[in-house]
């Protein structure tokens, strides 16, 4: 289906994943992008991303209004890229919990970077190589 990059460009470094289910009015992931790898066709389209144009910014991820965006990275290992809405605020190097996208807990990973856009989280983590493609939140670990 086009959605999921080529392994061969997971490995030149992070680029943006797009789980919108939504067909609704919406096109803020394409009006963020800079550079224009982002495009939505028609006024209910789902997002579409070229991947070549992609530069893996994170921007996308932090204005998506469905948390529909997310980041992979299999440069150095495997990352994922997510929004973050909840408290307690991340910082670089919390353990978290790997949420899948039912909610359930697929293990533990650690925080590498996080930046912030319009009040969101953008949170990277270091996951497991074979849940690069299953991690799709994060949750602060208990204690």
């Amino acid at each position: 289906m086009g959605l999921v990059p080529p392994l061969d460009r997971l490995k030149k470094g992070a680029v943006a994943v797009t789980e919108c289910i939504e067909e609704i009015p919406c096109n803020v992931c394409e009006a963020v992008c800079s550079v224009k790898a982002i495009s939505v066709e028609g006024l209910k389209g789902r997002p579409k991303i070229d991947w070549d144009k992609c530069t893996g910014c994170g921007i996308c991820v932090g204005t998506c209004p469905g948390q529909a965006m997310f980041l992979v990275d299999l440069s150095g290992g495997a990352r994922v890229t997510v929004p973050y809405e909840f408290l307690p605020r991340l910082k670089r190097g919390d353990v978290v919990e790997l949420l899948g996208r039912d909610g359930r807990v697929l293990g533990t990973g650690v925080v590498v970077r996080v930046f912030e856009v319009n009040k969101t989280q953008v949170v990277t983590v270091e996951v497991p190589v074979e849940m690069v493609m299953e991690v799709r939140s994060v949750r602060a670990r208990r204690s």
